[in-house]
């Protein structure tokens, strides 16, 4: 049985290899419980889109002549960390906005081009499994809550929908791992903290399968539990999980960094995906 599995970067300066020590620390945790399961991986990058806009500003700033930068780099932090946060929203790029000009639409179409990648790889019926980490975490819950509340933006529906895919349109999505979440924060944007989305996705919701884990560190400073945020997240969130990052800082705020790091963390996933592929050995079912 083959398993797609799209590990989302968070904020911060990333590079397109992000993800090769977690993906193959899965693989190989996989292959040692169920060496009929593969998995099948990709990292879902974006940290481009976002870092031209933070350079501008690095220059036009004269952000490098400033105080805290030559010691502590606490500009760069901000910038880097904040403004990826910043960027990512529904608002025009210029003055003068056409319908495809904006961030949130240039980054939920890069979304949908390296689930592409793993269609094509994995099959397009092949479950789906997203673990994202941090800013990651808002990306891929607003990218699969566009598709099920059917609001999605015309430049990722367009490439969505030319895919032809299930598995690029959602619909074989089967777990979901938010790491080091500040979800809770971004609900604060709607009335009552908003509506999560299904996981999995609504048509497989008979099977029986999937999950939504949630794991944060308690140090964390960016990260919250979620199932408290009103009755909706806490039907549709499996569980808030507490970890340790582990490291020298992972009693400070720096256990942000640390969690594809964490081994219980890795076994929990890897269990739950062994789990489904011993409910459904023959894989999803077809449309």
């Amino acid at each position: 049985m083959r398993i797609a599995v799209g590990i989302v970067h968070g904020i911060g300066q990333q590079t397109g290899d992000f993800h090769t020590a977690f993906a193959e620390k899965l693989q190989e945790a996989m292959v040692r419980l169920n060496p009929r399961v593969r998995l099948v991986v990709e990292g879902i990058y974006w940290g481009d889109i976002t870092d031209s806009l933070e350079k501008k500003l690095w220059e036009r700033t004269s952000a490098s002549r400033l105080r805290w930068n030559e010691t502590l780099k606490l500009r760069a932090f901000v910038v880097n960390y904040l403004g990826d946060a910043i960027a990512y929203q529904a608002i025009p790029k210029t003055s003068d906005p056409c319908p495809h000009d904006y961030i949130y639409d240039d980054i939920h179409a890069r979304f949908a081009q390296q689930l592409q990648r793993l269609s094509r790889r994995a099959g397009e019926g092949a479950p789906l499994c997203i673990v994202a980490h941090s800013l990651g975490t808002i990306i891929a819950s607003n990218y699969f809550y566009d598709l099920q509340y059917r609001k999605m933006r015309p430049k990722p529906a367009d490439f969505v929908r030319s895919c032809r895919s299930r598995l690029v349109g959602g619909e074989t999505l089967t777990h979901f791992y938010t790491v080091g979440s500040p979800i809770a924060l971004w609900t604060m944007r709607f009335e009552h903290f908003g509506l999560p989305i299904s996981v999995p996705a609504p048509a497989l919701r008979p099977l029986g399968i999937g999950e939504w884990l949630n794991f944060y560190d308690r140090d964390d400073i960016i990260a919250y539990p979620l199932k408290g945020l009103n009755a909706e997240y806490a039907a549709a969130v499996t569980e808030d999980v507490e970890v340790r990052c582990p490291g020298p800082l992972g009693w400070t705020p720096a256990s942000h960094g640390g969690y594809f790091k964490s081994k219980p963390m890795l076994q929990r996933i890897v269990q739950s995906l062994d789990r489904m592929s011993r409910t459904v050995p023959c894989g999803l079912p077809e449309r």
